[in-house]
Order: C-alpha cells, then structure tokens, then sequence
C-alpha cells in the first residue's frame, strides 16, 4: 500500500513534456512528503520574509546528524559545493585547528599537512595543480570537478566490477609523494568499505573524502552511511532518496573542518563583513531545509520499498543470460539511489545502446551511468595517465544501463521492463 506521508511528483519533465517525448515510464520519480506535511512551514517561511539562515536549515542539520551519529551536518546547497568546501577547509584546517577547545579527542584534521604543500607557481603567476587527490574515475563528474576548483590534480582509479566501488587495495597501490588526499564514493548507493579505506589514509597520514550523493538510505551493519572519514557529503536533489529540492550535506565528526565549511558557505564571511577566506555562496534555503526535514520521516519507508523493487528486478532479470548486477558490499545494505546492471553483449545478444533505444521505443527511460567516465571528459582527460589503464571502469562505462526506479515504479511496472529486456532481439 502507498505510505500516505508521500506524494508522487515527476523529476524531470511536466506530464505534458514527457508525453511530447513519448516516455511513458521516466527514469525516476521522487518520493516526497504528502503537501499537508509541508504546507504550515512554508507559509511560516514566507509570511516571516526568512528565506535563508532562519531555524529549519538549523533543525535539519541537528536531525541529520543524530541520525547518523556524527558531531556535524552542515547543509550548504548542493553536494558538489559541498564538495568544494571541504578540499578548501581541508587546506585552511590542516596543522591549525583551533576549535577543539579542551576535547577528549584529537583532531584527525589538525595532524595532516596542508594541501597546499605542493603549491608550484608559473611564469607569469599562474599556479600548477597544488597535489593530486587519489578518485575513481567510475563516478559523477562533481568530483573531479571540485577537485580541479581547488587547483588539485585527480589521479583517476579502476574500480571493482562487481560493486563498482574503489578497493582499499587499489587505493593504496596508487598514493605517490604527491598524493595529497583520497576520494570515494557510494556508488548507486552501495555503500564503500569506509574500515578498510580509512586504515589506507590513517597509514598514510591522508584526509578520506566520501562522495556520499547517494547515500541517504543506505547503512553497513544497520547503522546508516556517514560516520566515518574525514567527511561524508551527501545530495538532497531530485534523483535520490532524501530530497530537499537542491541541497547537499556535510557529515564529519571534525570541529574545524565544519568551522570552515560554514564560513565558506557564507563568501568566508564570519559575520564581519571580512572575507577571512574565498568561500561562495553555499547557502541551503529554508524551504528546501523543511522539505528535506519532512522527508527523513519517510526515508527509511522509502529505502524499505526500493529494496522491494530492486529484489524483483534482481529476481526477473536473473533469468536472463547476460544481465550482470552490482554485488553489495559485505554488510551493507543498498539504498538503491540506482538499479543499474550490466550487458554482456555477447551472451546478451546486443549491446547496451541497442537495447536502450529498444526500450525507449517502449516509452521506457534508462540512463547509461557514468558514460564517457571522467577520465574520457573533455574537462578531465589532460589529468589521465595512460600508463596505467582502467579495464573495469571502461567496461562498466560501456555496459551500465540504470533501469527506472523511483516512487512511480511498482511491481507491474518492473513486469513491463523486464518482459520488455526479455523480448527485446525480437523487437529489432
């Protein structure tokens, strides 16, 4: 039975947009709270004139943070921003942290070495890549890219085939002296194995970011995602599983780090009109805080329902040859922010692309997640060593295909899909 706390509203495109284009089955739908649960805050909100910086954005971070047992949840407003924050508070934060006043703890963040360590300056003033920053390149293209505002150089990494995420081994293979953090993410919201990775940076005196866009719903040992590393950052936008709208997440355990996280959601402004640092504007509205708020009442129940429908999907497709899906992690439990599985066009009979515009003749959306990978983006491939080659990343590049998943998709709706995968050599 639908949860009554939902309500199902299209990501993308309007009804009528989606009809034009022929797409009876879009590729995602998301989950958010029924109107009546948001409604009293939003009139507050505008009848108050507080659009941002007002007690929702506040009441968001308090409960994300007790959810995932973290001493910091700074909202700023979007996952990639938050992602730029963290490499610029790494390098502010790094040897001079002065927030931890009188803490049991020490801070992870005080003992390492600047960013800027590497810091080589041109002819002309112009400055090289500061360190390289350890990645796969078998992710959404916002990582590299916050690495390259930072001016630092992403050394792209294979990942493993079957779930798609780095391993503590490759990642330990590629840190060079240049090496100046690491980067992994949840992929499809499979959770990485944050243990073994953080034994890899502590070994090496390294920060652990985690591109955590798709980890809200997802937990290891039934704790949810983000504890752990130096900084877990999360996305609230349309496409996942907690949505605020546009939105982002910065989970740490770190005090300094979220001092300067905070001020550089704000220009680097700490109140007194000085720029103590080059921040931007990385500010979460309050009416995407409230809705983000009223949507971790309904999160587990949503995750709960993807779980559902990935086991069908698994279960019909397994039947066919050629079908390859992502093996979960061991000990965690998927949030399924993507269903995506993989086809052997030999054993399949044809490829990916084929059997896209097949089922997009059916009026059913997919998407080929990540292709190209960024170590083939125009905007990333000068950073590519080519001496070392990344098999599994280009081969999931090339046979990925991320079927519908969402609040829209019920069982009837995978029987379509899947009859559809099944009969589709037929449909040439």
């Amino acid at each position: 039975m639908p949860d009554a706390r939902l309500s199902v509203i299209p990501e993308v495109r309007s009804t009528e947009s989606a009809a034009a284009a022929g797409i009876r089955v879009p590729f995602v739908r998301p989950a958010l709270p029924a109107p009546e649960a948001l409604l009293p805050a939003y009139e507050e909100i505008l009848r108050s004139g507080q659009l941002t910086k007002g007690k929702y954005v506040v009441a968001l971070e308090q409960a994300v943070a007790r959810r995932l047992g973290v001493r910091h949840a700074v909202a700023v407003s979007s996952c990639t921003v938050g992602l730029m924050l963290v490499y610029k508070a790494l390098d502010l934060s790094a040897g001079s942290c002065r927030s931890r006043q009188g803490g049991d703890a020490e801070c992870s963040v005080n003992a390492l070495e600047p960013l800027s360590r590497f810091g080589v300056v041109r002819s002309g003033g112009r400055s090289e890549p500061v360190g390289e920053v350890i990645i796969p390149s078998f992710t959404f293209l916002a990582g590299p890219a916050a690495l390259v505002w930072n001016n630092l150089r992403p050394a792209f990494i294979d990942v493993d085939p079957y779930t798609t995420n780095v391993t503590a081994q490759a990642v330990a293979a590629a840190i060079t002296p240049r090496t100046v953090a690491i980067s992994v993410c949840h992929n499809f919201g499979n959770p990485c194995d944050i243990p073994a990775l953080e034994a890899v940076a502590a070994e090496h005196g390294l920060p652990l970011v985690v591109d955590a866009a798709h980890g809200f719903g997802a937990s290891m040992h039934r704790r949810p995602v983000g504890a752990g590393a130096t900084a877990q950052v999360f996305s609230l936008s349309p496409t996942k599983l907690l949505v605020a709208g546009e939105g982002g997440i910065v989970a740490t355990d770190c005090d300094c780090l979220a001092h300067f996280v905070r001020l550089g959601r704000e220009y680097g402004n700490d109140g007194s009109y000085d720029a103590l640092f080059s921040g931007v504007n990385g500010r979460m509205p309050e009416l995407s805080a409230v809705t983000a708020l009223a949507g971790l009442d309904i999160l587990d129940a949503v995750a709960t329902r993807r779980r559902q429908i990935a086991a069908v999907y698994r279960r019909e497709l397994s039947r066919l040859p050629g079908i390859g899906f992502i093996e979960p992690t061991a000990g965690a439990e998927p949030s399924y922010k993507d269903f995506s599985v993989t086809i052997d066009p030999a054993r399949f009979g044809m490829s990916r692309d084929a059997l896209r515009r097949v089922l997009a003749g059916r009026g059913i959306e997919t998407r080929a997640y990540y292709n190209p990978p960024c170590h083939r983006q125009t905007a990333f491939e000068h950073f590519y060593d080519r001496s070392r080659p990344l098999p599994a990343t280009d081969l999931l590049a090339a046979r990925s295909l991320a079927l519908p998943i969402g609040a829209h998709v019920d069982e009837a709706v995978v029987a379509e899909v899947c009859d559809t995968i099944a009969n589709a050599k037929h449909s040439l």
